[in-house]
Parts: C-alpha cells; sequence; structure tokens
C-alpha cells in the first residue's frame, strides 16, 4: 500500500460524493421526458392500426436503455465507495513512529508504482474508446488493483456511452414526447 494507493482512493471517494447531486439530477432529468415519450408512445401503439404506431413506443425504449443503463452503475459505484475512506486508522499494538523523511524504499514504491500506471495508459488494447480503457487499467494499477480500488471494476467505457446517451436522451425525450401528443391530439 502507497501513498498513490491512498491518494487515488480518496480523491475517488471525495469525487463521487460531489456527483452524487448531479448524477441524481441528470438520472431523474432524462427519466421524466423518457417516461412520458413511452407513455404517450404506448398510447400511440394501442391506438394504431399498423405498426408503424408502435415506432414512438420503440424509439422510447431506445432512449431508455442509456438511462437504465446509467442508473445501475451509479447506484452500484455508490454502494463500492460507500465504505473507502471512512474507517478509522489503527494499529495492530505498538508505537506509530513517524519520521520527517520518507525512507529510500518508500520513495522507490513509489516511483513504482507511478512508471507502472504510466506504463499501463501508454497500452492501447481496446477496439472501441482505447484510451478511455487504458486510462482505466492506468488508474486501477496506481490505485492497487481491483482489491483497493472496486469502483474500477466496471468497465468505465461502457458508463462514459450511458452518460452521453443519457445527456442524449434529454432533448431527444422532450422532442419525441411533443410530437407523441401531437399525433395523440390529431388521432
Amino acid at each position: 500500500m502507497t501513498a498513490t494507493n491512498d491518494a487515488m482512493n480518496q480523491i475517488v471517494v471525495n469525487v463521487v460524493r460531489l456527483a452524487r447531486r448531479p448524477g441524481y439530477l441528470l438520472l431523474v432529468g432524462a427519466a421524466v421526458p423518457v417516461g412520458v415519450f413511452l407513455l404517450f408512445g404506448l398510447l400511440l401503439g394501442l391506438d394504431a392500426e399498423s405498426w408503424g404506431g408502435w415506432v414512438p413506443f420503440a424509439l422510447g425504449l431506445v432512449l431508455a436503455v442509456p438511462v437504465a443503463v446509467l442508473a445501475v452503475r451509479r447506484e452500484r459505484l455508490q454502494r463500492t465507495t460507500a465504505d473507502i475512506g471512512d474507517g478509522p486508522v489503527t494499529t495492530a499494538g505498538g508505537v506509530v513512529v513517524v519520521t520527517g523523511e520518507p525512507t529510500q524504499a518508500a520513495l522507490e514504491e513509489e516511483l513504482t508504482t507511478l512508471t507502472e500506471a504510466m506504463d499501463e495508459g501508454r497500452v492501447r488494447t481496446a477496439r472501441w474508446l482505447p484510451r478511455v480503457e487504458a486510462t482505466q487499467r492506468a488508474l486501477l494499477r496506481a490505485a492497487g488493483g481491483p482489491v483497493r480500488a472496486p469502483y474500477l471494476r466496471d468497465d468505465l467505457r461502457i458508463t462514459l456511452v450511458a452518460f452521453l446517451g443519457t445527456v442524449a436522451a434529454i432533448p431527444l425525450a422532450i422532442l419525441g414526447a411533443f410530437m407523441s401528443a401531437f399525433a395523440l391530439l390529431l388521432s
């Protein structure tokens, strides 16, 4: 366990805590228009005489997928970071001596950890979003592996695509809801 591991865990926990409310507001802000669009699409589909009436409902389902994926990923992240950084610092008995200068071995261990993380970040093997995947591997290495950083087990590329899909779903669902409401008024 190095200072880099501890710093990574503290930074991630604080970022997750800061993003808790905006993430919730984003999900609610996307779920409401998508839900209204789905409802109007369902009403249009039930009233339709052909399969074309179900297109708005199908589009609403497509918009609901990234919102649902982001909600699941957000909840999983909240659960995995809930207990990190809250525990008291304890020792196994004895006296802890803190010196003013770090030892040479500790500095070498930090340098090795940072070098390994940087080397891991340079290797891009993924077919889609390779920089995001390389960054996740580098962060995982800097944080001390999946045991010390359980919040990095999920693929960040899927979470990023779900986030972008959720942001895009808001205006698209509003537009679809208005168009569906207008179609319902005309029928």
